[in-house]
Formats: C-alpha cells, structure tokens, sequence
C-alpha cells in the first residue's frame, strides 16, 4: 500500500518538513492505471514516475505499518479520516483486507475507485467504508471523452443512481481548468449538491510525463468564484437562480451583494472541499506558489486576496466586509 509523503509522516513513517500536515491519511491501492486520462500520473500512456500521484510522492509500507500509525495517531487525534485511492490495475488482492483494517482502526473510511455497479457500492459500505467516490473529474461530454475517454454520460447517470440508491453516501471529484465555463460547474455542482453528492473541488496540476504537462492551472479568479459558488450552494441553500452569468462567467449575484459577502469572510469557502476533515496540503500546489485549496483557516489577509482574486467585489468592500467580521469576533 502506497502512502502520501506527508501522511507518512504523520504515521511515524517518514520524517519530512512541512508547514501544513494532512488531517486525512491519504493511501494508495495498487498503480499503473489500465485507464489513460490525460492527466494522471498514474495512467497508462504517463511517463511519470509510479510513486506519483498528482504532485504527491507515495512511498510504499506494509499494512501493518500503516494501521500501527493510524492508531497510534488517531489517539493523539491528528488524523481524522482516512481515504483509499484505488488504482485500476486489473489487481485488487488484497484490497477487502485493507479495507477491513482500516475500518478496525476507527477512523472513518472513504474509498475512491473506478466502480461500475451498485453492486459494488454496496460491497463497499458493507465493509464499513463511511463514503465511496465515484469521480467524473471532467464534467461535459466533449472534454471527459477527450481527457479521460468514455462516456460522460453513462458515468453521470451511474452517479445520480449511486447517490439516490445510497444518500449521503457518495461523492464525486471535479478537476477546475480543462475547458469547462464557470457556468456549467456551477450548474453542475447545484445538481449534485441537490442529490447529496459530496464534491471534492481540484485545481488542474501539469505534471511531467502526462500529455497535459504543458497546459496551464486555472486562473485564480475562475478557481475563485467557482469555490464561492460552491460554498453558497452546499451551506447556504444557494440554487441556480441566485448565481448571474454574463458570457458563462460568474459576475454577480440576484441577492445583495454585501450580504453574501458577510458569508464569505470566515475564509472557509477558499479551504479544501469533499470530506470533512480532508485538507490535502499541496495536493495542487507548490509551497509559495498559489495556494487554490487552503489546508488550513485563512488569515484575514488571506481571505481579502482570496474574495480580491474572485473580482466579486471592491477591494474596500472585501476590506469593511473582513473587518467588521473581525470586529464581531472580538466582542
């Protein structure tokens, strides 16, 4: 079983240096997917090295190492969940046994795989597993077949069936920066959220080896606005209507402006989406690059370059917004 570098170091495995820690452990079943998208390292047409994932080194231990650190630092209440990566090698021996010892640890379990049945969903839960992922990562027709090949479709329809036959059980990742507008992952995202599908938010990476090594992140302001909208939506009730679009670009909102910014000055819309408790620090990011998944709370300045970036508001609005949040805070 392969282990993220810095979950590793949370379970006493590997001592690295690291200014933000995962509050997930992040594991990986098997590598060399049979699947080929386009931006994976893991697929089978990447030359990327097999110990990567995203940006992320795995390093590999045995199963007993990894549940001997996930008890020992799920007692010091460091790690809060834990999520399997299953890749789609033809090879899953094994994998109900990781299960099992997973789940005996007590910390809740999410497996993410290429599953094609509820049959297997059902599985799954069975085990103990708290949450299974089934990913669309691209979200129209056009650039899922292009990106990852395959059907856009049969993969929605299997989702929305998963989420109404198991609610509240399933989630989904969605990648930001294939081509996609504002306006249909919004759209997109209300969808899900009304069927009670978790989504998981990530930044496109370009990583070496991979056919998109040469395509660029998204924009600051798209990623932006789209976390924005996804905040609103999944804890506030937000729906389609209250979301404006000019050119399929998020400009503005049916309702007042200044209040939705009272919402947003927290910061917690800029923070890691999909599980409670994942963070995945530096899954899109390199330290002192742009950070589009905080893996931790904003400052204050943090949060005004953030909801600056989204182009939503003035500078001066997002300034008295903050401030008279932080003044609430202080009585």
């Amino acid at each position: 079983m392969r282990v993220s570098i810095g979950t590793a170091h949370v379970l006493g495995l590997k001592k690295i240096k690291s200014d933000a820690l995962p509050t997930t452990a992040y594991l990986m079943h098997g590598e060399g997917c049979r699947r080929n998208c386009k931006f994976c390292a893991q697929a089978t047409g990447s030359g990327a090295d097999s110990q990567m994932l995203s940006r992320i080194i795995w390093p590999q231990f045995q199963m007993e190492e990894i549940a001997g650190g996930l008890k020992h630092s799920g007692g010091k209440n460091i790690l809060k969940r834990c999520c399997i990566q299953v890749v789609d090698d033809g090879f899953e021996e094994g994998l109900t046994h990781e299960i099992q010892e997973l789940v005996s640890s007590g910390i809740p379990l999410c497996v993410s795989k290429d599953i094609r049945d509820l049959e297997e969903v059902d599985r799954l839960l069975d085990l103990g597993v708290e949450r299974v992922t089934i990913a669309l990562d691209a979200i129209n027709s056009e650039i899922y077949q292009d990106v990852k090949g395959g059907s856009f479709e049969n993969r929605w329809r299997f989702l929305l069936q998963a989420a109404q036959a198991y609610p509240g059980r399933i989630g989904t990742h969605i990648i930001i920066g294939l081509g996609e507008t504002e306006e249909e992952v919004i759209t997109k995202i209300t969808e899900l959220t009304e069927k009670r599908i978790n989504v998981a938010l990530f930044a496109f990476t370009p990583l070496q080896g991979t056919p998109l090594v040469n395509y660029p992140q998204p924009a600051e302001g798209i990623y932006r606005r789209i976390q924005i909208a996804y905040f609103l939506i999944k804890q506030h009730g937000f729906i389609g209507s209250d979301f404006v679009f000019s050119n399929t670009c998020l400009t503005g909102f049916s309702q007042d402006k200044k209040a939705i910014l009272r919402l947003l000055t927290d910061g917690k819309a800029f923070e890691t989406s999909g599980c409670l408790d994942c963070n995945r620090p530096y899954y899109n990011e390199r330290p002192g690059g742009v950070i589009y998944n905080y893996p931790r709370p904003l400052t204050p300045e943090e949060t005004y370059g953030a909801l600056k970036e989204s182009r939503l508001w003035s500078g001066l609005e997002i300034y008295q917004g903050i401030r008279d949040h932080s003044s609430t805070d202080l009585e």
